[in-house]
């Protein structure tokens, strides 16, 4: 890990996080029940962690890579980290974890295949491409005239936290084709059905008014290997980005399984019928916009994440949470009259079935994602959720994924089979959400200390702040109630 400076774009200078002189980074690429082994080398100047996005770390959220599971590598330190590709098949991502550098790189792509003797439904492609997305705000750098370290100082400016948008849109770390920093573009066969010359590909945002400026189009230029003929024109209008209906019925369109195709299938097999589940614990979860102690911050039932300096993990496992966290404080239900500060930690019932409700009460999309699962999307609704919203679902065949769209002023519905012991970290994906406090963690335990069902910490596990003792005796009980 290190940083470097971008090339000269616009007059701009700024810097980016990379790994082996490279942004994007490097691919990972496995095969399922691989164990991947990372050695991490921090030149940073600061504190640095990685979490593997969707990677689901089966029984092993020690390698989770969040700030609730793991301490960070201090500079010029280095740790290996080894997890293994349990049961999972995709493309996934990686990125740091924690302060704001994921807007200054450091992210990368993972390719999951699939064993040999397990037939996939369809031929197997020419190539793959991995498409990473971004934005960059260049003010994050100019403003305070530091690096990345900036973004602290620049969020506690209320209009900055709340309205900042970025300046552009980066694709695989190049800017809009013809802007300063895009001094070329990728270039990759697909189908052959197409005829052989060049073709945009364009990203743009949903609910915001992009006329004035198209930085905040990611344009890019798909080229067949032996075309000849460039782009030209002007981009193709996409579909309204007001059109709130449109987008919802596009979500829910392919928010559902096609069972008439055999395919690899979650692992154990079974059915993406979830009619007949019987739920243990219903999460209903309202994002908001609060000032706390002055501060702007995201709150989650009017709590604001406050990140503890030991690991949730770390003194779950060491301590009994205990003088770090008060398990179960959290609203689950319901909203807190007042906003304030909290390590928000709950229990989630090992192997019971949950409903997760995330309800969105800004002005812009968000999105959350939940660590060590794959959750069934069962629904999406305008306005409040109420019990009735229920007729509305998808029980029958919803998709399995990590990470789930909620649209402004609605809601977003999702079941979750807690059949992975650990403590995993529930967060919206939107980084300045996450970074601001719109994250919680659930603690599924087993009592039983069992490695088959939860594995021992990693006899590298790195110590920080208060668990300094090597020595320190396993839990004896249930973490402490009882602030220390």
């Amino acid at each position: 890990m290190g940083e470097e400076p971008l090339p000269e774009g616009g007059g701009h200078r700024p810097w980016v996080i990379t790994i082996n002189g490279k942004f994007p980074g490097p691919l990972i690429n496995t095969t399922t029940n691989n164990f991947v082994h990372v050695n991490v080398f921090n030149n940073m100047e600061e504190p640095l962690l990685f979490t593997w996005n969707g990677i689901q770390q089966r029984l092993n959220s020690w390698q989770d890579g969040v700030s609730g599971a793991d301490c960070p590598i201090l500079p010029s330190k280095n740790w290996t980290r080894v997890f293994q590709t349990k049961d999972q098949i995709g493309s996934f991502f990686y990125f740091p974890s924690i302060n704001f550098h994921k807007a200054a790189g450091g992210f990368g792509p993972i390719r999951v295949y699939n064993c040999i003797v397990i037939v996939v439904p369809f031929p197997k492609p020419e190539a793959e491409f991995d498409l990473l997305f971004g934005d960059w705000i260049f003010d994050s750098y100019s403003v305070s005239a530091l690096k990345i370290y900036s973004w602290s100082l620049i969020l506690e400016d209320k209009q900055m936290a709340f309205q900042a948008i970025p300046d552009i849109i980066l694709m695989n770390e190049k800017g809009p084709y013809g802007h300063p920093l895009s001094k070329s573009y990728e270039s990759f066969s697909v189908t052959k059905d197409q005829n052989e010359v060049d073709y945009y590909i364009a990203a743009t945002p949903k609910l915001l008014n992009n006329t004035g400026s198209r930085n905040l189009d990611g344009v890019a230029v798909l080229q067949y290997s032996n075309s000849i003929t460039n782009v030209s024109g002007p981009l193709t209008a996409g579909p309204d980005p007001f059109n709130f209906e449109f987008s919802v019925n596009q979500a829910k369109s392919i928010s559902r399984w096609n069972m008439t195709v055999g395919a690899a299938r979650l692992n154990p097999q079974g059915t993406f019928n979830v009619t007949n589940v019987t739920l243990s614990q219903i999460f209903i979860l309202q994002n908001s916009l609060a000032e706390i102690q002055g501060h702007p911050r995201y709150v989650v039932n009017n709590v604001s994440y406050l990140t503890p300096n030991t690991p949730l993990k770390l003194a779950d496992y060491l301590k009994n949470g205990s003088q770090v966290y008060n398990l179960d404080q959290f609203p689950v239900k319901s909203v807190n009259d007042n906003a304030s500060y909290g390590i928000s930690i709950v229990t989630g019932n090992h192997k019971g079935w949950i409903e997760l409700v995330f309800k969105n009460h800004l002005d812009v999309m968000d999105s959350w994602h939940f660590d060590g699962f794959g959750f069934y999307v069962v629904g999406f609704g305008n306005g409040e959720w109420i019990e009735e919203s229920r007729k509305t679902r998808n029980f029958l065949d919803p998709v399995v994924r990590s990470t789930v769209q909620v649209y402004l002023g609605g809601w977003s519905a999702v079941y979750a089979f807690l059949n992975n012991p650990g403590m995993w970290n529930l967060r919206s994906q939107n980084l300045k959400n996450w970074y601001l406090g719109q994250e919680l963690y659930l603690r599924v335990h087993d009592d039983e200390p069992n490695p088959a069902k939860e594995r021992p910490p990693p006899q590298n596990l790195l110590r920080c702040v208060m668990i300094d003792d090597p020595h320190s005796p396993p839990p004896t009980g249930p973490p402490s109630q009882v602030v220390g």
